[in-house]
């Protein structure tokens, strides 16, 4: 029979698993506060402040942009601007396939941007990027969210907005 100071835990606190368990916990906690502190900035994938300006110019400048950089589209009756193009053939290719690809299939590059009033005559303007596949009808697309690191080219485009409203 067993004394009872001899019964052995069912873990052995100097074993590597107790310190993996411990790393994985701080990783989860620090994903955590990150994707907090992403939905604390609200300024959007890309934004920039402009001042003095009303509405109707700054949809009218960010219109003239976007058509400038081969996008079609504009405000819609939401309020909210939507604009599009055809994505490149090379990301057409990694979207839809090849055989997609030979089919037709083309990707399209769509950017919702939004008009926000932060009162004293400032708004914010900023915008998402979606990759969408499926074709032309609404049903069938898929509409993928652009990653945040690829944000340069539309930061750059509300970029040419500020300065052309300056």
């Amino acid at each position: 029979m067993q004394q009872p100071n001899s019964i052995r835990p069912w873990y052995r606190p100097s074993t590597p698993w107790l310190a993996v368990l411990s790393g994985l916990l701080l990783l989860l906690a620090g994903a955590g506060s990150s994707s907090v502190m992403a939905a604390a900035n609200s300024s959007g994938f890309a934004s920039v402040t402009l001042k003095n300006r009303s509405m109707q110019e700054i949809v009218a400048a960010t219109a003239k942009v976007f058509a400038e950089d081969g996008y079609r589209g504009g405000k819609t009756a939401s309020g909210q601007m939507v604009f599009e193009k055809e994505a490149s053939k090379a990301t057409s290719l990694a979207r839809e396939g090849v055989a997609g690809t030979q089919a037709g299939a083309q990707t399209v590059i769509r950017v919702r941007a939004d008009i926000i009033p932060l009162g004293d005559d400032t708004h914010r303007l900023q915008c998402k990027a979606f990759m969408v596949t499926g074709g032309s009808d609404p049903f069938f697309q898929d509409e993928v969210p652009v990653s945040g690191l690829r944000k340069r080219p539309y930061q750059s485009l509300l970029k040419k907005v500020e300065k052309q409203l300056k």
